[in-house]
């Protein structure tokens, strides 16, 4: 198995992890007496996910995230549909 992962790949685990950290973010405005603030990497691409990418993701109408979801799972972006046994 080869360790070059293809954009998609990339993409996910990039936007899977700051979408995780806006969710933990959120958490702590909710919740600050149970929380401690969280080390956060500095520089200009943490910047651009945390302050672009999951500004704009997050105002996508969830019809349209899920077929992104689903086309950057499955190559014809329909889940199987398993038969019963």
């Amino acid at each position: 198995m080869s360790g070059k992962k293809s954009f998609g790949e990339w993409l996910r685990k990039n936007a899977e992890k700051y979408l995780l950290e806006a969710a933990s973010d959120e958490m702590m405005t909710f919740y600050p007496e149970f929380c401690v603030k969280p080390y956060r990497e500095k520089g200009f691409i943490p910047f651009f996910w945390r302050n672009i990418f999951v500004a704009i993701y997050s105002r996508i109408p969830w019809g349209i995230r899920r077929k992104m979801i689903l086309l950057s799972s499955y190559p014809t972006g329909e889940r199987p549909h398993w038969g019963k046994r």
